[in-house]
């Protein structure tokens, strides 16, 4: 009877590991506004406090950690050697910050940030390079199927109405690129709080105009999936069902879109410009009405349902 070898017994510890990582946002949130209630810190963290803090916090290149958290759940050996160059590289610049500051005699506010990342990094890159815990990660299979990089071609016949769909579906996507350009120029060149000079005025404009700057952008971004499902209809591809559902995705985030323009063009407070307003929602009615007939199209294409 053959024997098959049993998988290791996950270790606490190791799962601990995981849960503290996805957890480190929070974490290093709670370390950094502890260190600002003693002592004043250096740039980027001198002004940062409360909201802005946490923002800079989870949306800087210390949030893989989460992900990498979650994947180390699963033992999944890619997410152990991603988890331990990252802690490399980590140490490793740490290490510099705080040999330099040493060997040069200036010493700033943020050397416990940099020790106790410096600790962190040490103690999960010797954690997960230990014999006993790699043994509870899967091995890497040799991949048993060949990756298709594109969609397989598809027989179906294109009709020209859907082709020139397409077409306009391309151009709409470059109208949505160069839609989000202006806004961005827009949202740079003048305030939007309009309650005049303050303390925290300029700070909290600044963060509020690159929330709204960034939901904006979000809502227009199922504009790129159309173009790349249209792009493979030009090229007889079978990406009609990904069309159809990337385009009804883009019909809601359009009205989406449309919805908060409305909000920043008629709400008190806010010295958001009329011209914007209709411009966003003339490119949001273009683009449902554009979405909407194509939908219609591909409705009489059975590979699309």
């Amino acid at each position: 009877m053959p024997l098959t070898a049993e998988p290791a017994a996950r270790s606490r510890g190791l799962t601990l590991l995981a849960w503290f990582l996805i957890a480190s946002p929070l974490v290093r949130w709670g370390y950094v506004s502890t260190l600002a209630h003693f002592t004043i810190l250096e740039p980027p963290y001198t002004a940062l406090r409360g909201l802005p803090l946490a923002l800079h916090v989870f949306f800087n290149a210390g949030a893989i950690l989460p992900a990498l958290g979650v994947a180390l759940l699963y033992r999944s050996e890619w997410a152990r050697r991603i988890a331990c160059v990252v802690f490399g590289l980590t140490l490793a610049w740490t290490a510099w910050l705080v040999l330099v500051q040493v060997v040069t005699g200036r010493l700033d506010s943020n050397l416990p940030l940099a020790l106790g990342m410096l600790a962190l990094s040490a103690t999960c890159l010797w954690y997960l390079l230990r014999a006993r815990i790699r043994r509870e990660f899967r091995p890497i299979a040799a991949p048993g199927i060949v990756l298709q990089v594109l969609p397989p071609e598809s027989a179906a016949p294109r009709s020209r109405p859907l082709v020139v769909m397409a077409c306009g579906e391309i151009l709409l996507g470059l109208l949505a690129a160069l839609l989000l350009a202006w806004l961005h120029f827009h949202f740079g060149a003048r305030p939007l709080l309009d309650v005049g000079p303050g303390i925290g005025v300029t700070e909290a404009d600044e963060l509020l105009r690159t929330i709204l700057f960034v939901a904006l952008a979000l809502l227009l971004a199922p504009h790129a999936l159309t173009v790349a499902a249209s792009v493979g209809i030009l090229l007889h591809r079978d990406t009609l069902r990904a069309a159809r559902r990337y385009l009804a995705i883009a019909v809601r985030t359009a009205i989406g879109a449309a919805l908060v323009a409305a909000w920043l063009g008629w709400r008190e407070g806010f010295a958001f410009e009329t011209r914007v307003v209709w411009t966003i929602w003339a490119f949001c009615a273009v683009s449902v009405a554009w979405h909407g007939r194509f939908l219609y199209i591909l409705g009489h294409y059975p590979s699309a349902r």
